[in-house]
């Protein structure tokens, strides 16, 4: 059997993520994270067997981190102070995307993502990533969605889900490229690139509207 340890992995999973987030996921390679943690490369090997198996072990830390703020947004009173559906959603959206606490969750987020597209997505990444997710964030989300539809502040053309969809991956999409080359967005001022996301949750919400050809 392979000694292992809860702290030293503890402290692999700190440095990695560090790494990925100051380095970029492609860029570090595990002889980096096993000096900064002060082990050699095979007892890390003895952790994790490659840097993708590493880097789905910190995606389940970062988004457990994501989930517990995200949790505490959810219960907190004012969402449920007699808004509308809509505007509960667009108070969830503002305060959790744009929450400075949750920058570096994102920023690893942004790193796994880029690194993770193209032909460099393996074919056990949708099992991998899927042990990893939580689901009762985004079905909260969902559920938000539902009361919006039942009290007529959201539209009822598009189903639940597809409406959940758009809205979590248009964000998360937008915030990881904003992320990854915020110094490199064309055209765009610092302040612009700013006031992207938020505006993208405004037009998101505006979008939500009950059409007129609604019942």
């Amino acid at each position: 059997m392979v000694y292992q340890t809860e702290e030293t992995r503890r402290k692999i999973l700190i440095a990695a993520e560090t790494l990925f987030i100051e380095k970029g996921f492609f860029d570090v390679q595990m002889k980096a994270v096993a000096m900064a943690v002060g082990i050699s490369r095979n007892s890390l090997y003895r952790y994790f067997q490659d840097k993708n198996d590493l880097g789905y072990a910190v995606l389940g830390v970062v988004l457990s981190r994501i989930e517990g703020r995200f949790h505490l947004l959810l219960t907190d009173p004012a969402l449920n102070a007699g808004l509308c559906g809509r505007e509960q959603l667009r108070m969830l959206l503002k305060t959790g995307f744009l929450d400075e606490h949750l920058r570096a969750d994102f920023s690893f987020m942004a790193e796994f993502d880029a690194h993770f597209s193209g032909s460099r997505i393996p074919a056990d990444f949708q099992s991998r990533v899927g042990t990893s997710m939580s689901t009762s964030m985004w079905s909260r989300v969902g559920e938000i969605i539902a009361v919006g539809m039942a009290d007529s502040s959201i539209r009822q053309d598009l189903t639940q889900n597809a409406l959940e969809a758009l809205i979590l991956y248009s964000l998360k999409a937008l915030q990881g490229h904003i992320l990854l080359r915020r110094s490199a967005l064309v055209g765009l001022s610092s302040d612009a690139v700013n006031q992207l996301v938020p505006n993208l949750i405004t037009v998101l919400i505006d979008g939500l509207k009950p059409t007129y050809s609604q019942s």
